[in-house]
C-alpha cells in the first residue's frame, strides 16, 4: 500500500495557504492602524481624521499566488516526484 502523506509537503513558502500577502498592502494596513491608534479624539472625528491622512489603497490584488506552489499549498516531496514521473511515462505512450 502506498502511504499518501509521503508524497507531498506543506509549502515552505506560504505555509500552505497558496497564496503570499503583497508587501504593498502590508505596509497600507501599518500604516493605516497606527494612524488609528495615534489619534485619541471621539470616534467620528477619528474616522475623518484618518481618511484625510491616510495614503489611498494600493490598486494592487491583497494576494498573489504563491509560485512555489502554484496556489494548491503543498508541494511535492522527492517521492511524490518518482512516483509522477512512473505514472506519466505509464500513461503518455509518447513519454
Amino acid at each position: 500500500m502506498i502511504d499518501l502523506d509521503v508524497l507531498d509537503k506543506q509549502c515552505p513558502k506560504c505555509h500552505g495557504l497558496g497564496r503570499t500577502e503583497n508587501p504593498t498592502w502590508v505596509q497600507f494596513w501599518t500604516i493605516q492602524s497606527s494612524l488609528v491608534d495615534s489619534f485619541r479624539t471621539l470616534e467620528e472625528e477619528q474616522i475623518t481624521l484618518v481618511e484625510r491622512i491616510a495614503p489611498d489603497q494600493p490598486d494592487e490584488p491583497m494576494f498573489f499566488v504563491c509560485r512555489n506552489c502554484h496556489g494548491r499549498g503543498k508541494i511535492l516531496t522527492d517521492k511524490g516526484k518518482r512516483l509522477m514521473e512512473f505514472v506519466r511515462f505509464w500513461i503518455n505512450p509518447n513519454y
